[in-house]
């Protein structure tokens, strides 16, 4: 799991794609195909930089943007004291 999935420039970066890069390669070689889970809360295209990041086509990358979790119904109530 990739959690945080910032946007990694410089060196750290490029290192951080060579190292998932090279994790996919190993596994690969060994008959596995993994899959990376990713979470971020601030990435405009989190399908895109998930697929840079990995070195997958984003048409690969699966976004779950909806929450599945159960939840009771919301009210909200505004109160204006001044009116």
């Amino acid at each position: 799991m990739l959690d945080e999935l910032h946007t990694y420039r410089g060196v750290f970066g490029s290192h951080m794609a060579h190292v998932l890069g090279r994790l996919r390669r190993v596994a690969r070689f060994h008959g596995s195909d993994p899959i990376f889970i990713s979470a971020t809360a601030t990435i405009g295209n989190p399908r895109e930089h998930a697929a840079r990041l990995i070195g997958a086509a984003p048409d690969q990358i699966r976004l779950v943007d909806q929450s599945g979790a159960p939840r009771s119904a919301r009210e909200i109530y505004i109160y204006n004291p001044r009116s």
